[in-house]
């Protein structure tokens, strides 16, 4: 009997290995939870619209102009959208003082003019007016400019709580007692006591 000498080449294992079903979950479970990596937002506020910000992801521009909040959409102000309504313009109203009597001698004739802001009358410095007369209170008076709807702007005498007091009217009776003012609104031409010095208002 002949010896086989023919050594039999081992067969490859070509058994299919069997997957264990709890590491095929375990698989699946892994893939579910991978999340797709995100920038930072300081990398997002620097990229333009269309950039890629990542494997598969792309950003797009959005379909509508974004209208920042607090602005109204573009078309509903300016010029087009708005309609400017323009105010009548007050008349203009010239006033001034005049002194024409009182102590201070050098002062006669000299002419105060009064604006729309408040007028402060009195001896010492400060004062918008100021009289050298020595019966006059440190603020004596205040005319302040005032405006009523439909009214032409009237310019108001007040007394600020003066010593001597304030004394207006006509030329003929302005020195009486019962001329004597608190408030009083002055007319054109009237005429004013303020300690011994005398003014005269005129208005255009």
């Amino acid at each position: 009997m002949s010896d086989d000498r023919t050594a039999r080449m081992d067969q490859p294992n070509w058994s299919r290995k069997e997957t264990d079903p709890d590491e095929q979950k375990t698989v699946m479970a892994d893939q579910e939870n991978v999340t797709p990596p995100t920038l930072p937002m300081g990398d997002q506020g620097r990229r333009g619209w269309g950039e890629s910000t990542g494997p598969g992801f792309v950003r797009s521009e959005p379909s509508h102009p974004i209208t920042p909040p607090g602005q109204p959409p573009f078309g509903s102000q300016g010029p087009e959208g708005q309609t400017m309504i323009i105010k009548e313009r007050p008349t203009p109203v010239f006033a001034w003082l005049v002194v024409v009597d009182g102590p201070d001698r050098n002062s006669i004739g000299t002419v105060h003019t009064l604006h729309p802001d408040p007028t402060s009358l009195g001896r010492v410095s400060g004062n918008h007016i100021v009289l050298n007369d020595e019966t006059v209170s440190a603020q004596h008076a205040r005319i302040r400019r005032e405006v009523k709807e439909g009214q032409e702007p009237v310019f108001a005498l007040f007394d600020m709580g003066s010593r001597n007091g304030i004394y207006a009217g006509p030329k003929d009776s302005y020195k009486d007692e019962e001329n004597r003012v608190y408030r009083h609104e002055l007319q054109d031409g009237d005429y004013l006591l303020m300690g011994e010095t005398t003014l005269v208002f005129k208005k255009l």
